[in-house]
């Protein structure tokens, strides 16, 4: 879509929410942008949807979603439309920055009002800021879309200057020398596949809705280690994988983000704050700025971008923030960096396309979401993906919050038949205090490699699954009811969960488990489960011998627990298969 030189208008006839009407008579182009006139405010919006004016021959109506308050909007308002799709502007100096949903920096705008109003808008680049370009093509190099004309430093990384991805075919003309400058100023000028000149600077615009093509785009195979333990041994993702996470209110979801933000190994961590959710927003936007990277000593925010909906945004703007935020990981993978998108929260975003097809008067499908809503939320995650030419990746985690924790309702359900895998949280394991609150045993799941083989990841399921089975009995009908063999299995269960699926996420050493540990703590857990586990007995009745039992796996619990917070030197690391060692032994044998 190029821009139009003409000056296109018209007025608005309808308004309901953040969906308008607007009658206009020169060519309109569906998914165009357009901007409305409210009191002296700018207020932007786009093309849903056109049809004839029937009373008005010559005239057309334009459908549109605004993606900022409407409020003081007056039939016959002013709306001037601006040729160009809802974009994002990509370039140098994305990392460290907070936007609202329209990538306008929420601290530049505060700087002009401390109370975000709606209209409001600031450069989503910093454009005084100088960078040290150095060319990397010469005059009559033939160039196509997404190809490299130099690169600048940014932090750690080197960013390179990109031929915007709309140019099939160019011819270089011109090109800068070695040279300090900001993103506005002119690095080359190229003559197009159309025989038209076009200036090249370090930043451009993407339409947001059309997907930043991959080089060669392969499966997931590299497992990424997250340093949760439960995910990276029994529900892993690979770099370019997508993962649904979701769970009720309250069962720890923004802690498990900082967990990821900070110890996931990845280049660029970006946050699509989408579900404007209040103070959980505002903790976001403050806490995430302070965090530090572990692997640096410096800013986490010199590896991330956050993207977030304010309060004096509709519902219409979380659409647009997680578009933004998609497009611009597909730039840094195209890069060749590895990216990690955390959306929070999807549900918020299916949400906003309800309310928007409910106002147009669509057939409603299951709880009134749009009919479509399963393919919509495929082809949000289909643009995640590994690419081997550029050697990058995009790994989308959505966090999906229904209502209740109903794992059963449409975006979760639709949300489970996208994603290759699924972290379920579970509020009962979340008031037990118990973190990270994944349920292994519900809606857990992982098509990606593991760091462990899969057939211990499988022994390990069976385990807890038959642990939790026995835990049941005991709940219905008494401890006397079971087995001494099966209250060991019990035991043995209750100890991986409370030893390893368990973590402190504010430790500094328990909180992030590498794979050469995990595999340290998979061994040890592969003894316990297969070994008979020795007690004393000298002629103690069921009650008493049960309670011996829990008082040995009590103490290995204790002792463990230990461990993960203490273990660092290699020597006190093996330890803990020793320690399974000397307690599966340490007795006679129960048969």
């Amino acid at each position: 879509m190029k821009n139009n030189a003409k000056k296109r208008s018209g007025n608005l006839i309808s308004i309901q929410d953040s969906l308008v009407k607007v009658r206009f008579k020169d060519d309109v182009i569906m998914g165009e942008t357009a901007e409305i006139s409210v009191e002296g405010k700018l207020l932007q919006g786009e093309v849903l949807q056109i049809s004839p004016d029937f009373k008005n021959p010559g005239c057309g109506i334009a459908e549109m979603q605004v993606f900022e308050d409407l409020t003081g909007a007056r039939i016959g308002d002013l709306v001037e439309f601006k040729g160009t799709p809802l974009s994002v502007l990509v370039g140098p100096g994305l990392l460290t920055s907070i936007w609202d949903g329209l990538q306008n920096p929420l601290y530049e705008l505060s700087a002009q009002d401390p109370y975000l109003r709606p209209g409001m808008h600031a450069p989503a680049l910093d454009e005084k800021k100088l960078w040290d370009f150095t060319p990397s093509v010469l005059v009559g190099d033939v160039l196509k879309g997404g190809d490299t004309i130099g690169s600048v430093p940014e932090g750690h990384f080197e960013h390179k200057i990109l031929v915007p991805f709309g140019i099939k075919k160019c011819t270089v003309n011109e090109i800068i020398g070695k040279k300090s400058v900001n993103i506005t100023d002119v690095v080359a000028i190229v003559t197009d596949e159309n025989n038209q000149k076009q200036e090249l600077k370090l930043a451009f615009r993407h339409p947001v809705k059309q997907p930043i093509p991959f080089k060669e785009r392969s499966i997931p195979r590299k497992t990424i280690s997250t340093g949760v333990r439960v995910i990276d041994l029994l529900a892993p993702v690979s770099y370019g994988g997508t993962v649904g996470n979701p769970g009720p209110f309250g069962a720890g979801k923004t802690v498990m983000q900082h967990t990821l933000c900070k110890y996931a190994i990845a280049d660029v961590i970006i946050m699509a704050a989408c579900g404007e959710r209040a103070g959980e927003a505002v903790e976001v936007f403050k806490d995430f700025a302070e965090l530090e990277d572990p692997s640096t000593g410096e800013s986490l925010m010199n590896r991330m971008c956050i993207f977030g909906n304010t309060s004096s945004m509709p519902v219409a703007a979380r659409e647009a923030s997680v578009f933004i935020a998609l497009t611009v990981g597909e730039y840094y993978r195209y890069q060749g960096y590895n990216v990690i998108l955390l959306a929070d929260s999807t549900s918020r975003w299916a949400q906003a396309l309800r309310e928007r097809s409910g106002r147009q008067g669509d057939i409603p499908g299951p709880e009134a979401f749009p009919m479509d809503i399963p393919d919509q939320i495929k082809g949000m995650y289909q643009r995640a993906g590994a690419d081997t030419g550029s050697g990058g990746s995009l790994t989308f985690i959505g966090t999906v919050s229904p209502a209740g924790g109903n794992f059963q309702e449409p975006v979760t359900q639709a949300t489970m038949d996208a994603t290759g895998g699924f972290w379920g949280l579970s509020q009962d394991r979340a008031d037990a205090k118990k973190y990270p609150a994944i349920d292994p045993l519900a809606y857990t799941t992982s098509v990606y490699d593991s760091f462990i083989p899969w057939k211990d990841r499988e022994q390990i399921l069976s385990t807890l699954q038959e642990a939790n089975g026995i835990d049941q009995t005991i709940s219905t009908i008494g401890l006397k009811k079971v087995p001494v063999e099966k209250y060991i299995l019990f035991q043995k269960g209750q100890t991986i969960d409370f030893c390893v699926l368990q973590q402190n996420a504010f430790h500094d050493l328990d909180a992030c488990t590498r794979p050469e540990r995990l595999a340290v703590i998979n061994e040890a857990v592969q003894k316990l489960i297969h070994s008979e586990v020795a007690i004393p007995d000298s002629g103690m009745d069921d009650e008493e011998l049960k309670e011996v039992i829990r008082a040995k796996f009590d103490e290995l619990r204790q002792w463990w627990r230990d461990w993960n917070m203490s273990a660092e030197t290699e020597e006190q690391i093996a330890a803990l298969p020793s320690h399974i060692d000397q307690f599966v032994f340490e007795g006679e044998p129960v048969l």
